[in-house]
């Protein structure tokens, strides 16, 4: 018996089991699958960026109530000196194996969503030149299903992606090697904050999840990637420890599981669509995580995808919907990834000399008094090179009442 649906994910993490939420809502027919068990956790970010998806998909109380603290402030070192300031909105910081099951619970809910687990996407069928289906591996054999539109939202490594010719533009090799892990017994600050550490070229970030368990992470130098995972847990450490004060802090400190590592994650947008297919998630566009923007970005491509979905069903033109819908994905996607890019690109090592005068002026309120009636013109002026940055500080400092001067 042939199976046939409206719309088959391939994946169900952040970007597909979103999108069968949404779908679900729509009371489409959908078949959700993915390779792994769940629940289970997943090379992650895990920073979110803002909680306004997740309250729209309806899972955000319940993942709060998992014991998640409300992260409200950002704090930025260099050296033994340091800034700090509140975000506009509160973030919380899952770790996946929680995140990816409330979404696919919440997708459950809809009687109209099936799903799949350790089931594997095979190859794609074909009629002509039009996707129609994926041969699927379950329980050891091939099944056909067939739908309107194969998503993938399997990866930055797609099959999908892969199997439909989806071609990658803006595509730049992997840049900084990522090692994180998971530690309880890190002496908290008083409040919850992100900390990042600006030291020696790499990137170190404290994460609070939940009370007692913060997710720690450093983007190091490629040359030093190998040897540090040849023993990762004491190299970890021996690295985090040169950052301020987290010496101390994690004197008390035991890692949970393993550090987990990964050379970088590429860069690039692929084709978002095609005749019978569509990507989302990291399947149609990824880029290295040290702006931690990539669930936000996950769960905005799958809203868009679902409102295209939408206004084909209520009779638009297939091919001008889904050609607005890669247009509205790369015109969202497209600041963030030059800032990424931009940043990681031009970070490096401070000199002898930047490190002393910041720490001169951090602590220095007569040159803040001087400095800060001009410091929006001087941004100005020192990012012209690159004038995302200044229009990206005007925009997030309008929610906290800035007003151009006309």
């Amino acid at each position: 018996m042939k199976e046939y649906y409206d719309v088959i994910i391939v994946g169900a993490r952040a970007a597909g089991a979103s999108l069968a939420i949404l779908l679900g809502k729509m009371e489409k027919k959908v078949l959700l699958i993915d390779k792994a068990s769940f629940p289970s956790d997943t090379l992650s970010t895990h920073f979110m960026s803002h909680t306004g998806f997740l309250d729209k998909l309806g899972i955000l109380e319940q993942l709060e109530h998992t014991g998640l603290r409300k992260v409200g402030r950002m704090r930025t070192y260099i050296g033994s000196s340091f800034v700090e300031g509140p975000r506009t909105s509160y973030t919380i910081i899952p770790k996946r194996d929680k995140l990816d099951h409330l979404l696919i619970q919440k997708a459950q809910k809809f009687s109209s969503v099936e799903f799949m687990p350790q089931t594997s996407a095979r190859e794609l069928i074909w009629e002509e030149e039009e996707v129609i289906g994926v041969k699927l591996l379950v329980n050891g054999e091939l099944q056909d299903a067939y739908a309107e539109m194969v998503v993938g939202a399997d990866g930055k490594n797609s099959n999908i992606a892969r199997w439909a010719g989806a071609e990658k533009y803006q595509s730049t090799d992997p840049i900084r090697p990522v090692v994180y892990g998971y530690f309880k017994g890190v002496a908290p600050l008083t409040e919850p904050v992100t900390e990042i550490f600006l030291h020696e070229g790499r990137i170190g970030f404290v994460f609070p999840m939940e009370p007692g368990r913060d997710c720690l992470g450093i983007e190091v130098h490629p040359e030093e990637f190998k040897p540090m995972m040849k023993n990762p847990e004491f190299t970890f450490k021996q690295t985090f420890n040169q950052f301020y004060r987290m010496e101390e802090r994690l004197k008390n400190a035991r890692l949970e599981g393993k550090i987990i590592g990964t050379p970088g994650m590429p860069n690039f947008f692929r084709t978002a669509y095609g005749k019978g297919w569509a990507l989302i998630g990291d399947a149609g566009h990824s880029k290295d995580p040290c702006t931690g923007l990539g669930i936000n970005d996950a769960f905005m491509q799958s809203f868009l995808l679902a409102d295209a979905i939408l206004q084909i069903d209520e009779g638009s033109l297939w091919t001008e919907v889904m050609a607005e819908f890669a247009k509205q994905r790369d015109r969202q996607l497209l600041p963030g990834f030059q800032m990424t890019l931009h940043y990681i690109q031009s970070l490096r090592k401070w000199t002898d000399n930047e490190v002393a005068l910041f720490q001169s002026i951090a602590a220095n309120p007569m040159v803040w008094n001087q400095m800060l009636p001009n410091l929006f013109k001087h941004l100005e002026e020192d990012s012209s090179d690159f004038p995302l940055l200044h229009q990206a500080v005007e925009m997030e400092a309008e929610h906290f009442g800035f007003k151009k001067e006309s």
